[in-house]
Parts: C-alpha cells; sequence; structure tokens
C-alpha cells in the first residue's frame, strides 16, 4: 500500500492529519513530518529519507509550499529515490482523496488525482455567493424516460458534509445528491451553497418534497445513482405522503431538542419520531441507524430498546 507522507512548517501536518481523523474517521497510518522554527534542517531531512525508505510500495509526499524547505529536501532525494511523488499546496480535499484510494492506486495516479482535487477545492467566494438561476421546481429534477436508481436515502442534519463528501456518497456511487428539504429549496443563496461543497463529479439539487414525490411517481427523477439526503424525519414523511417510495432509510444524524432519547452516537429520537419510524417500516421501508461507514450500526428494534 502506497504511503502518504505530510511533510510541512510549523504544526500544519499534525493538523491536517487531525482534521482527516475527524472529517473520516480514518488517517492513523498517514506520516507527518514537522519542520519547526528551532529544528535543525539536517535532523528533518534524516527522518524524512527514514520514512522515504520504510515506503516499500512508494509514497506520495505533500508539502505545504514550493520552495521551503520540506519543499526542497523532497525533491532533493526524488533523484535518489524512484518510489515517490511529491505534490505541493497541500490541503484537507487531496488528503481525503489520497487516503480513500490509497488501497487500490499507484503512487502516479494518487499524486495526479490529489493535484486535481486540490485544485478544485480552491475556490473564492465574496459576500454572497451567485444566485442559483432558477428556485427547485419539477424541472429542477425532472429527466423524463431516464432510468434512475436511489442507492442511499439517509436522514442527517447536516446534510452535505464530510462523511458525506468523503465517505456516503462514494458506497452510494452516486452522479446526483437530492437534498429533500420544502424550506431550504427556497433559499437561493443556501441552495448554492450545498452546490459549491459538492463531491467531484456530483450534482446537487435542493428540491421540496412535492416535486421529489412527483418526480418519482413520474419515473423523471435525474438517471444514474441518486442519493437521497433529509434534514430531519419530517421531510421524510412529507415526501412519502407526496409519493416517494424508500426501499432503505438510514438514520445518521439526529439531533437532541431536549425531548429526545440518544438511541445511536449523534441519532436521538423521540417516542413520536419511533411511532413515525415504525410506521414507516411497517410499509416496506427497511430503518437502519449509522453514523459512520467503518462502525456498525443498529436497528429500529435496537433503538426502541433504549426507550424501556
Amino acid at each position: 500500500m502506497v504511503d502518504i507522507i505530510i511533510a510541512t512548517h510549523g504544526k500544519l501536518a499534525e493538523g491536517l492529519k487531525d482534521c482527516v481523523r475527524v472529517v473520516s474517521g480514518e488517517g492513523d497510518q498517514i506520516k507527518t513530518l514537522s519542520l519547526l522554527r528551532d529544528d535543525n534542517l539536517d535532523d528533518f531531512e534524516k527522518k524524512f529519507i527514514e520514512l522515504i525508505e520504510q515506503a516499500k510500495d512508494g509514497a506520495v509526499v505533500f508539502v505545504d509550499m514550493v520552495g521551503g524547505s520540506p519543499y526542497n529536501v523532497a525533491l532533493k532525494h526524488l533523484k535518489s529515490f524512484d518510489h515517490y511523488n511529491v505534490v505541493s499546496g497541500v490541503n484537507a480535499n487531496m488528503i481525503l482523496e489520497t487516503l480513500s484510494n490509497q488501497k487500490d492506486a499507484e503512487v502516479s495516479q494518487l499524486s495526479r488525482t490529489a493535484s486535481e482535487i486540490g485544485k478544485q477545492a480552491v475556490m473564492e467566494f465574496g459576500t454572497l455567493l451567485a444566485p442559483a438561476e432558477d428556485p427547485a421546481d419539477e424541472e429542477k429534477v425532472s429527466n423524463e424516460h431516464a432510468e434512475a436508481e436511489i442507492t442511499l436515502s439517509r436522514v442527517d442534519h447536516r446534510l452535505i458534509h464530510g462523511q458525506v463528501v468523503t465517505k456516503w456518497s462514494k458506497i452510494a456511487a452516486a452522479n446526483t445528491i437530492i437534498i429533500v428539504d420544502d424550506d431550504l429549496a427556497k433559499d437561493d443563496y443556501m441552495i448554492q451553497v450545498y452546490r459549491s461543497s459538492a463531491p467531484a463529479g456530483i450534482e446537487v439539487i435542493v428540491a421540496p418534497t412535492k416535486v421529489v414525490g412527483y418526480a418519482y411517481q413520474h419515473g423523471t427523477l435525474p438517471s444514474g445513482k441518486i442519493m437521497l439526503l433529509f434534514r430531519n424525519l419530517e421531510m421524510v414523511k412529507k415526501a412519502l405522503e407526496e409519493g416517494l417510495a424508500l426501499d432503505k432509510l438510514q438514520l445518521g444524524g439526529i439531533p437532541n431538542d431536549g425531548s429526545k432519547v440518544m438511541v445511536f452516537q449523534a441519532v436521538n429520537l423521540s417516542k413520536d419520531d419511533l411511532s413515525l419510524l415504525k410506521e414507516i417500516e411497517n410499509k416496506g421501508t427497511k430503518i437502519s441507524i449509522q453514523v459512520i461507514p467503518e462502525e456498525p450500526g443498529i436497528t429500529l428494534k435496537d433503538a426502541e430498546r433504549k426507550f424501556n
């Protein structure tokens, strides 16, 4: 497996590693090398060579800036070793993308993809994003006569966030994410915010429950694999009433408003929530509760025991 090495000035390398851990739940295998203000550059260089020699399957070395000492050291030894590449301008998106493909790709492919992802992640925003061209409506989620497959439906009050970007969207193999929310669909600014945070190659659509239900019933959802995101159970209930049907529903993040019981990490339910979910499950939708892919989830029956 290709090694991931982050070499930077100061404590940026450790900070990026910690960031990746928080976002993805992974990253312990990342190796870091920090050059602090009073460190000896020769010692830094020796540690770098040791890390490269340990990388039997090769390495992608991320450095913070072109021309800095970590960059200079990494470039210096490229002539002696032929099994690592150097990528400058490291950011969190680059590391997350490399981490997700670390086991399956070679050094050249990983470094090339990291560079592309890093560039895509650098964007400038003014005080306001450009408004959406049109509010979400039937035409926004319609693609008549196209085949569509809902591969994952998830309730998560954070909607698009690190775990969705790095993990769940890939598990769903989604080319479209539809955020189903009546209020958000009226907010052009937030629509643009969520579109701008979409994973590379994935279109984000924000649509009200009525539109999604209509599109499902008439076979006009976007073609390809779709991930549905709901901010809360109320939106799930409304969408089902409008005609949406779900084989499975995953609960991944429901905050406690003071009236709920924690049934799983980050997932809180009230007795009314539980009754609604049991009703939904009795109609054929399998309910599961899972926050991150690396950790097993629980069933609705497991959650119900928390109320006893």
